[in-house]
C-alpha cells in the first residue's frame, strides 16, 4: 500500500495528540487542595513571617440563626460540601421585622477543624498580628450581605482590602466553617462545610 508522506505525518499527528491531552489532563486533575487531609492535630505554618488571626470572638458560635434585641438573622450555604477551587455563596439574611448593628462585611472567620478546635486559616504575612477591617453599618430588615468564596488560596487572600493575609498550610480536604461574627450584642453565626479535591 502506497502512503504519502502527508498520510503518514497526519496519522502520526492524530496518534500523537490524545496522548499529550491526557498527559495535560493528569496535570489539570492534580491541582486540588495541597494542605493536611481529615481533622488535623493544629495548623501549622513554616513561614516565620506568618500570624494566624485571631477569632475576634469567644461566645459559642449559633448555627443557622441568630437573636438581637431587635431582629433575627440567619446565615445560610447553598451547600454542605465545595470542590477546592469552586465558589462558596453565602448570604447572611436579617429575616425580622427591626434593623441589626453590624461591624461590616468582611467581620468573618474562615476556620479549619482541628483536633483542638476550630483555626482561623488566614494570618498576617507581615510578621505582625492584624485585625480585620470594622466599620459600623445597619443591616435592614429584609436586607443581606452575600459573599461568593472562591475556596482556594489565592481568592481568600486577596478578599479582604488592605490587608496582607495568606493561607498558612494550604487548604486540605476536611471539615470546616464560614463564621460571621459582626453582629453587635448577638453571639457569632456559621456554617460548617466540608471542602473536597
Amino acid at each position: 500500500m502506497n502512503r504519502s508522506r502527508r498520510e503518514l505525518l497526519g496519522g502520526l499527528g492524530g496518534a500523537l495528540v490524545p496522548a499529550a491531552t491526557a498527559g495535560c489532563l493528569d496535570v489539570a486533575a492534580g491541582d486540588g487542595p495541597q494542605g493536611p487531609a481529615g481533622t488535623p492535630e493544629a495548623l501549622s505554618c513554616p513561614d516565620e513571617e506568618f500570624v494566624r488571626l485571631d477569632a475576634p470572638f469567644s461566645a459559642p458560635v449559633e448555627s443557622p440563626t441568630v437573636e438581637t434585641t431587635e431582629t433575627e438573622l440567619e446565615l445560610s450555604a447553598e451547600g454542605a460540601s465545595e470542590t477546592y477551587g469552586q465558589s462558596l455563596r453565602l448570604v447572611l439574611r436579617n429575616t425580622g421585622d427591626g434593623p441589626a448593628a453590624t461591624r461590616g462585611e468582611h467581620a468573618y472567620s474562615i476556620q479549619r477543624q482541628t483536633t483542638g478546635g476550630w483555626a482561623e486559616v488566614r494570618g498576617s504575612t507581615t510578621g505582625e498580628a492584624v485585625e480585620l477591617p470594622r466599620r459600623e453599618a445597619v443591616l435592614e430588615a429584609g436586607g443581606t450581605y452575600s459573599w461568593a468564596i472562591d475556596l482556594a488560596e489565592e481568592p481568600i487572600e486577596s478578599a479582604v482590602p488592605d490587608r496582607d493575609l495568606g493561607v498558612c498550610p494550604p487548604l486540605g480536604p476536611g471539615p470546616h466553617r464560614f463564621v460571621y461574627w459582626g453582629i453587635v450584642d448577638a453571639p457569632p453565626v456559621g456554617v460548617e462545610f466540608e471542602l473536597v479535591g
